[in-house]
């Protein structure tokens, strides 16, 4: 007999949490009786299998609207946890977690998909920090993205290590090949003749695109004729094109907004430059390396040494350049926003350099575009859904 299974996330747009439902959905549903419990169904980016429940239920910044919004979602999920009878429900963001441990039923999985000591601060931050402390311990099983995700939670939240296990992202190497292949837009094609950088990311202080893009103004004094594709989008839009104006950079930076398909732009691109300040995983570094490109990534916390170089210590963070087995791993920058005017910092230097040394480097270059596909075969779909499915 078939098990129920729910996953509750806010939205099927805009993602990597969405895209890893996805994923797991469809890898899932030949095995189980789906349902995906949305916040927001209005917008769905990310192919599925199963049945969509949209609870259509909103809120805005409001700090009263968001907590009626909240106890509406944990009434609607109570009843639709009763009414299909499910076996096993599985929440992925922050919400969503607490929604389905307070209405847990019967086993609870929920998925911590960021380094939750670096992501919460100020007052919201430290009621939300004690949330975890008082709630996650409810759930059946934590799943964590990474291992340091895991000893995030461990050292700084004290949960049970017992309750924790790791499973990274799942990459459908299959589907990302296929997207890779779509022609890109006859306007775009002429830019990608260039040597092209490129990062994907919501266009938030996370990403830390801010450094980025002062490091391409040294970057194009080497390399002249160097362009950076950024894909996604976020509230600090209006303050990077901004610096990129300012830098005398907006003819070589594309700004193209959220992408259903990014890997096309991957595939014609000959660098991915991972430029965030703190993560939980990463996904998009591994599905660049599906694409058979060459990464270099801030050592941030977590993810990217874990993909770059897993036999390292999850817990060093390099101070210089360090040629990794899967790729380029670089100092995490500070964080600061500065303007156009301010000399490129330590990390930003660093940064410029090695993009400079890989887009100049082609032996160097093809070496990681091997590795990278290597690696990303790690990740495939079908052994990360395998092990999902010895939870349920």
């Amino acid at each position: 007999m078939k098990k129920n299974i729910g996953i509750i996330i806010p939205t099927l747009s805009n993602g990597g949490a969405e895209r890893v439902v996805s994923n797991l959905s469809c890898g899932l549903s030949e095995n189980v009786n789906m349902k995906i419990i949305l916040y927001d169904g209005s917008k769905i980016d990310y192919p599925y299998k199963g049945e969509i429940i949209d609870l259509n239920i909103t809120t805005t910044n409001n700090p009263f609207s968001k907590f009626l919004a909240f106890i509406k979602r944990i009434y609607k999920v109570k009843k639709i946890k009763e009414k299909y009878d499910l076996d096993v429900t599985i929440s992925f963001l922050g919400n969503s977690n607490l929604v389905n441990i307070i209405t847990k039923r019967k086993k609870t999985l929920i998925s911590i998909r960021n380094l939750k000591s670096k992501q919460l601060k100020g007052v919201y931050g430290s009621i939300y920090k004690f949330l975890i402390r008082f709630f996650y311990g409810k759930a059946d099983i934590i799943v964590a993205i990474s291992k340091m995700v895991k000893a995030d939670l461990i050292d700084n939240f004290n949960l049970d290590a017992n309750k924790i296990t790791v499973i990274y992202n799942p990459c459908n190497i299959y589907n990302i090949k296929k997207l890779a292949n779509q022609e890109l837009e006859k306007k775009y094609e002429i830019a990608f003749k260039n040597p092209t950088i490129i990062n994907i990311g919501r266009l938030t202080h996370q990403k830390g695109q801010w450094h980025l893009i002062r490091a391409l103004k040294k970057v194009k004094e080497r390399v002249k004729n160097a362009k950076l594709f950024i894909l996604g989008q976020g509230e600090l839009e209006y303050y990077l094109k901004e610096l990129a104006k300012n830098l005398g950079l907006l003819k070589d930076i594309y700004f193209l907004g959220f992408q259903k398909n990014p890997f096309k732009y991957i595939n014609k691109s000959k660098l991915f430059v991972f430029s965030s300040l703190y993560e939980g995983f990463g996904n998009v570094v591994i599905e660049s390396m599906a694409c058979g490109i060459s990464v270099i990534s801030t050592d941030c916390k977590a993810g990217p040494r874990e993909i770059l170089a897993p036999d390292t210590d999850i817990k060093k963070q390099t101070k210089k350049a360090e040629y990794a087995e899967y790729g380029v791993l670089v100092p995490v920058c500070d964080g600061n926003k500065y303007q156009a005017d301010v000399k490129l910092t330590r990390e930003e230097d660093i940064l410029a350099n090695q993009i400079i040394k890989m887009l100049q480097n082609q032996e160097l270059r093809n070496s990681y575009c091997e590795k990278s596909i290597k690696r990303a075969n790690e990740f495939e779909v079908s052994g990360i859904v395998e092990e999902w499915s010895k939870l349920l």
